[in-house]
């Protein structure tokens, strides 16, 4: 592959790279997220659970993680469309072999779901159990995990 082209930088170090050699070269741009204003007390509110639990935890809505703690999951990243749609159906869900990935490319699984309600997010949000492949949850993490969804719904339902 030969390309040259000469671009000029702008005041603020910016260029432009023309779409034909993004396409050519398998360049990928993509839109970030903006950085949640609530995602500071969405950790804090896995935080304690975690201390307790220790397994994986993730806020999302139908569009990116909000908030993670245990799993090393990136605020702002994309989520599967599988995960979206079952976001999307609003009912909590449970397995133990694991429902699905949180985001593409991970080898975790996300084993349980319990919807939130986020009114500043103004979208359909749930907080995940993602625990280390091979471990089973119990019921008590289950329920400790349904404790803080309720709480979370609660509180974004009161600041309504």
């Amino acid at each position: 592959m030969s390309i040259a082209v000469i671009r000029n930088m702008d005041t603020q170090g910016r260029i432009i790279i023309p779409a034909d050699i993004r396409k050519e070269t398998g360049i990928r741009i993509r839109k970030c997220m903006p950085r949640n204003t609530g995602s500071k007390e969405l950790r804090d509110f896995l935080e304690p659970l975690y201390k307790n639990i220790r397994c994986g935890l993730a806020i999302s809505n139908t569009d990116c993680i909000l908030a993670s703690k245990g799993c090393y999951l990136q605020e702002g990243a994309q989520i599967t469309e599988e995960l979206r749609s079952l976001i999307e159906e609003g009912r909590e869900m449970f397995s133990q072999s694991g429902i699905c990935p949180p985001v593409p490319d991970c080898s975790r699984k996300v084993a349980a779901l319990f919807p939130i309600t986020l009114a500043w997010a103004s979208k359909k949000a749930a907080l995940l159990l993602i625990p280390e492949s091979g471990r089973n949850l119990s019921d008590a993490e289950c329920n400790c995990t349904r404790l803080i969804a309720n709480m979370i719904t609660r509180k974004y339902k009161q600041n309504d």
